[in-house]
């Protein structure tokens, strides 16, 4: 998706969120602040696809019955990648989720704003 093609959601979240749900009562309210959550996760989700699909191919060689079994509990570049795929998932999902030094240590930076 183009840079303008997120843009365009994140407007539209914000004009459902802040523009027709305060408008708006009971169930219509409760519809219009989740469709503004989906236009803004999907938002964060293009935005995050460059970073996500490299964290993912930096994990795509794992042995998962070696990680099940404890053949890499002290292997810190592994959990150092797993912590950055985990990070940019979270940061989809509900950017608040993580805090300040998560973001610091485990986002790209263009990630942190949001």
């Amino acid at each position: 998706m183009t840079p303008r093609g997120i843009d365009l959601l994140v407007q539209a979240a914000t004009e459902l969120r802040e523009g027709l749900a305060p408008r708006l009562s009971g169930a219509a309210r409760y519809q219009a602040l989740l469709a503004a959550n989906a236009v803004a996760t999907a938002a964060r989700e293009a935005r995050a696809a460059p970073h996500l699909a490299r964290a993912e191919e930096a994990l795509a060689d794992l042995d998962l019955a070696a990680i099940r079994a404890g053949a890499h509990d002290s292997d810190s570049a592994l959990h150092a990648r797993l912590r950055a795929c985990a990070a940019i998932r979270a940061w989809i999902a509900d950017p608040r989720s993580l805090s300040a030094q998560d973001r610091a240590e485990h986002l790209p930076e263009d990630l942190h704003d949001t």
